[in-house]
């Protein structure tokens, strides 16, 4: 198949910042794509790293296959809402520019949304490569083995059709990284990523609004590779980590008010464990009014002895201070 001359099939959005020394692997895995009617939509937070002289090069290569916006740095989910209102493309894909899409990431995609065309979202699972470098064939092996429990239709070769209640699975466990999804643009309507929660986790409210629309389904094969980066907040800062994720939570909350009861029992869970870990970091730092705070919020998502004793053991240091 040769590319398009008018709007490609599908736009890939990728949003960068002073990310040059990864930018040249990512084109690459977009340049050896299978399906070739694409186009790249890379949106840069004007960084001072040499970004945009590589985009002048490959510009040069690519053609009118590459788009590239630059914009005050604004965070990725800003970023990737532009890349959206760019987006020439049938379906949009996403990657971040210290990653890789497999060969038939696209293709394989492509052959479920043709399969089944009333489909708002065809997403994947994604092998990975840690902070050590060591291979790990499949994300929803390691981290979210919820991904394999959805009831679903099979109409391929590992092509399956979710049933509407995906949405009830997904709020459970966040396994639709960013980096898998793809979406039939005229699905998006008025969606996109939020841009008030900016520690990583919009895109689970991205992919929750589009599956609480519209029908979603999935290759079970790893078609992206992600890498581990030493240095992400994610890692270096669990408690801003954990401190995000509560909030994600709490909007997830007043976005959705008519969950199921499944639904509100996850998140009940998520939430009870999320505050139980902000309470014991301020605990372990002598911080007993929050922790007492945070233990209290906790158990009263769901009920746990060993938080509850720790509770009464902060807000007994509290009164031993005062």
């Amino acid at each position: 198949m040769t590319r398009s001359m008018a709007n490609p099939t599908v736009s890939i959005i990728v949003p960068t910042y002073h990310s040059l020394a990864t930018l040249p692997r990512m084109i690459e895995s977009i340049k050896t794509q299978s399906y070739p009617d694409w186009e790249l939509i890379i949106v840069d937070g004007t960084s001072n790293d040499g970004t945009a002289e590589l985009m002048a090069d490959a510009k040069r290569d690519l053609g009118d296959q590459l788009t590239f916006i630059e914009q005050v740095n604004q965070g990725c989910c800003v970023a990737r809402n532009t890349g959206i209102d760019a987006a020439r493309g049938q379906y949009i894909a996403f990657l971040d520019s210290d990653d890789e899409l497999l060969p038939n990431k696209l293709e394989r995609q492509l052959e479920l949304f043709r399969a089944r065309p009333d489909l708002g979202l065809v997403y994947s699972d994604c092998c990975y490569l840690d902070t050590e470098g060591q291979y790990h064939p499949s994300v929803w092996n390691t981290h979210a083995p919820v991904a394999r429990e959805v009831p679903t239709e099979i109409v391929g070769h590992n092509l399956h059709v979710c049933t509407p209640d995906l949405f009830d699975y997904l709020i459970r466990a966040y396994f639709i990284a960013t980096i898998v999804g793809m979406v039939r643009h005229d699905a998006l309507d008025d969606i996109r990523f939020i841009t008030d929660n900016p520690f990583g986790f919009s895109e689970w409210i991205f992919y929750l609004d589009i599956v609480r629309k519209h029908r979603a389904g999935f290759v079970d094969e790893p078609l992206s590779l992600h890498h581990h980066t030493d240095g992400s907040i994610t890692r270096t800062s669990k408690l801003r980590n954990y401190e995000s994720h509560r909030a994600l939570l709490q909007t997830i909350r007043a976005r959705y008010p008519h969950l199921s009861a499944d639904a509100r029992r996850a998140l009940d869970a998520q939430s009870a464990d999320t505050c139980a870990q902000i309470a014991y970091h301020h605990f372990k730092q002598a911080d007993y009014p929050s922790a007492t705070r945070f233990f209290t919020e906790s158990i009263t998502y769901r009920f746990n002895p060993s938080t509850a004793t720790a509770a009464l053991k902060s807000a007994t240091a509290t009164l031993l201070r005062s």
